[in-house]
């Protein structure tokens, strides 16, 4: 099942009334995965509201009522957790419930999926917002029955409470600006009996709407427009490749290689490896994503990267000052002859997304479906719907800071190959003794071929 619904249209409550509802009657456990810790609580607040109901429901719980988790003298169980590989890992549910997907990262929703796979009667629910327009909620959404999932939508007019047919011809409603716009919207609807959002409450939604397209979004449960894409999707798509027919593509040893990295701090750090094929294209290699992972834990793999495949460059942004500086120092004390070289986004990022954009709009760019990860290979859908995603800031030519880390990576990493930006590398630390044997230069490099304006 796979519901598209407003903000404030119920689906919280709704999930929490399925879950309840599968939990009681059908003794199913039950996991419940919401975007935040915070959406999480709020769907399991409606479903422990519906254990208070009657004093018989009390005893088919097994022990007390927990903060987040209910478990069933049969052992069926409801569970809420906020999304994370570490809250999902070892559990097995009859049903997954997935709320506000949209505000999941895709690669979470994939790696919680498999979750039912073990269960006789398998259910998976998602339910959100379409705030991303390309992600796995919009992919299960455009082909819902093929993969055999129920539509159900709704919009902000269908929880509304009733008001009066004449009441968009009210003096002070009918001198709002384009309120004929948001009335063309309501397509004849006066409410429902059972609504709850009052209609006052939807004009002032309106009034102080950033953006159309932020309404529409929101309260009638569009998806966003296409308008302000950095990347034309098309152009991606044809990037995109299966390693496994088109073995050209796939890594060969000695080739040039580079690493792209965008240091995510809190949210995530993206590295992305990339090949010089011949006639300038470049191939994606790797693609891996880190979730508030220690940056000394990111490091080590990157040197066993380097190691691996003779790695000369490493292109990071200059936003993670002291991680760039750990990593060359590893790179030092490993005996590695590979420089970290810092990039600027700040003064280098128009040029950079002339040079991302050239990539794909002359088919210089070829991106794996797959990768591999722990020794088999792995969709790689999260470099796929970033690069779909990716956008300008409404009305500007900068792009949002939103699903940016890969984007922003790949710019990083492109650098070697296109722009002829002169950069720098990182200082090595003087307490860090460097292998003697090998002479190093570390003046500034020129780190490119021919430099292009686009």
């Amino acid at each position: 099942m796979i519901i598209k619904a407003p903000r404030g249209g119920g689906k919280s409550k709704l999930l929490g009334t399925v879950g309840f509802d599968d939990w009681f009657l059908n003794k199913r456990k039950v996991v419940n995965m919401g975007g935040s810790a915070v959406q999480a609580k709020i769907v399991y607040d409606y479903f422990r509201g519906y254990c208070d109901i009657d004093a018989s429901i009390q005893t088919t719980i097994k022990g007390k009522l927990k903060a987040i988790e209910t478990i069933g003298v049969e052992g069926n169980y409801f569970c809420s957790v906020n999304a994370s590989t570490k809250q999902t890992r070892g559990k097995h549910p009859d049903t997954f419930i997935s709320d506000e997907t949209c505000e999941t990262a895709d690669e979470l929703i994939h790696s919680a999926l498999p979750m039912v796979d073990s269960s006789q009667r398998p259910l998976v629910i998602m339910a959100s917002t379409f705030h991303k327009i390309f992600g796995i909620f919009q992919e299960t959404w455009d082909a819902a029955e093929e993969r055999g999932y129920l539509r159900i939508q709704w919009d902000i007019f269908d929880v509304t409470k009733p008001f009066p047919a004449d009441f968009w011809e009210r003096p002070e409603i009918a001198k709002i600006h384009d309120i004929q716009k948001l009335k063309a919207f309501a397509k004849g609807r006066t409410g429902d009996p059972d609504g709850w959002v009052p209609i006052e409450n939807i004009i002032q939604a309106w009034r102080e709407k950033p953006t159309d397209d932020w309404f529409e979004v929101e309260y009638l449960g569009s998806r966003p427009s296409a308008a302000g894409l950095v990347l034309k999707p098309e152009d991606v798509d044809r990037a995109m490749f299966d390693s496994q027919k088109e073995t050209r593509y796939n890594y060969v040893r000695g080739a040039t290689v580079v690493l792209g990295i965008d240091w995510g701090f809190s949210s995530m750090t993206a590295v992305t490896e990339f090949m010089r094929h011949r006639d300038e294209v470049v191939v994606q290699l790797d693609c891996k994503t880190y979730h508030q992972i220690a940056s000394d834990d990111i490091i080590n793999q990157v040197v066993e990267k380097v190691k691996s495949k003779n790695i000369r460059f490493i292109y990071a942004d200059s936003a993670g000052k002291f991680e760039n500086v750990a990593l060359q120092n590893a790179l030092v004390k490993a005996k590695l002859a590979c420089k970290v070289i810092e990039v600027v986004f700040s003064v280098e990022k128009e040029e950079m997304l002339g040079n991302f954009r050239a990539h794909f709009e002359q088919g210089k760019i070829k991106i794996p479906e797959r990768v591999m990860k722990r020794d088999e290979l792995v969709s790689n859908k999260e470099a796929y719907w970033q690069y779909k995603r990716y956008r300008y800031q409404e009305g500007t030519d900068r792009p949002m800071k939103k699903d940016d880390h890969i984007p922003d990576s790949t710019m990083c990493a492109l650098q070697h190959f296109k722009l002829g930006k002169l950069v720098r590398s990182i200082p090595v630390d003087p307490n860090v003794k460097e292998d003697r044997g090998e002479k190093r230069n570390d003046k500034p490099i020129t780190a490119g071929i021919t430099k292009k304006i686009f």
